[in-house]
């Protein structure tokens, strides 16, 4: 495909900016690409990411609209960006309705075509909005996606024309429909659809996990802690109750405090307790996580919360208990960078000021 940019180096550099932002002068939110996709948004950071990368333009009175129907001349436009295809020399599509088009989109359709992601026919309706089925085969087409998938969307039967195409989507987590099993796939596709779509087909990291990043209860955890000298912390399974799973972690002599790891639906959680029970530390990461994903906290009232933003959902660390693949990589507005594995939890701390390793796992037992 050709690309040419490294997408979370896009994305880590301009949050870093926003958070270096933040060290001089407080909370400042990041200023949105559009003026009509605040950071709220749902598919904010999409629509940024893809703006960031030439893919998509806007308007040019600086909106998007994320909310009108994308029409199938601007997504031929849009897929011919994203793959940097050469629209030069290419023969007549041979669609009647094309005489109103500007010459740069005949040539992304010609190309398009072309490269077999649009159908021939007759006509090519390019003002009128594209389906989602039809935005389902065009992502198939275009970026060649295979499998199939065990998810069955009720609105979908086998004998649906974009059948195989929407379950490709499903099969490469592309999509996952809507909450009551359908897919919906005559409905004209929004403009922040589109962008969500395409972005999880260009960067995997943009694809929603649902679970995981606590700690796993069949292993022991050693830490090292570097703060001046080195130090261990001992990370040893208890029991499981509602609240979740309970660790003691511990010194090299011994002395510790108990910590509550928690999963649910809303996401994970690890607090730590003194023994009158106050909190002594408090860690969140919120469901669904997916690179771009922020969210702020304080673990105590009056305290000045703490930012934090994933900028990778695949990063490699090693460690001295080996190497760990896929890792999500968190930074935080106080200057630190956290690496956590779906499977085992937290795999080691960076400080941004210093670039160096302040709390790395050493050690992973299995029990």
């Amino acid at each position: 495909m050709g690309r040419t940019f490294n997408w979370k180096r896009v994305l880590f550099n301009s949050m870093l900016i926003c958070f270096f932002i933040f060290f001089m002068k407080g909370n400042v939110a990041q200023a949105a690409t559009f003026t009509d996709v605040p950071d709220s948004h749902p598919s904010a950071v999409e629509i940024n990411f893809l703006a960031e990368t030439g893919i998509i333009k806007g308007y040019s009175d600086k909106t998007f609209k994320p909310s009108n129907n994308v029409t199938n001349s601007q997504v031929a436009l849009m897929i011919s960006r994203a793959l940097q295809l050469d629209l030069n020399n290419r023969p007549n599509p041979g669609f009647k309705d094309l005489t109103k088009v500007d010459q740069k989109t005949y040539k992304a359709i010609a190309a398009a075509v072309d490269e077999g992601i649009f159908p021939k026919g007759t006509n090519f309706r390019p003002f009128e909005p594209i389906t989602r089925g039809e935005m389902a085969q065009v992502l198939v087409n275009a970026f060649s996606l295979k499998g199939s998938s065990n998810q069955q969307f009720k609105d979908v039967p086998k004998n649906h024309k974009h059948y195989q195409a929407i379950a490709a989507l499903s099969a490469n987590n592309i999509t996952t429909g809507y909450e009551d099993g359908t897919f919906k796939p005559s409905q004209p596709l929004t403009r922040a659809h589109f962008s969500t779509f395409m972005s999880r087909v260009l960067e995997p990291d943009f694809i929603p996990v649902k679970s995981g990043f606590g700690y796993n209860k069949n292993y022991q955890y050693i830490y090292e802690l570097y703060e001046g000298y080195t130090s261990r912390e001992y990370f040893t399974y208890l029991s499981s109750d509602v609240q979740g799973d309970w660790w003691y972690v511990s010194d090299d002599y011994n002395q510790g405090i108990q910590y509550v790891n928690s999963i649910g639906k809303d996401g994970f959680t690890f607090k730590g307790f003194l023994a009158n029970d106050e909190i002594l530390t408090d860690f969140h990461i919120p469901y669904p996580v997916k690179l771009g994903t922020s969210w702020s906290f304080s673990m105590k009232k009056g305290l000045k919360p703490v930012t934090y933003a994933v900028t990778s959902m695949s990063e490699t660390v090693t460690t001295p208990a080996g190497t760990f693949n896929h890792l999500m990589e968190i930074v935080s507005s106080d200057g630190f960078q956290y690496y956590y594995s779906k499977d085992y939890g937290h795999i080691c701390t960076k400080d941004l000021r210093t670039n160096s390793v302040v709390y790395q796992l050493v050690q992973l037992k299995k029990k």
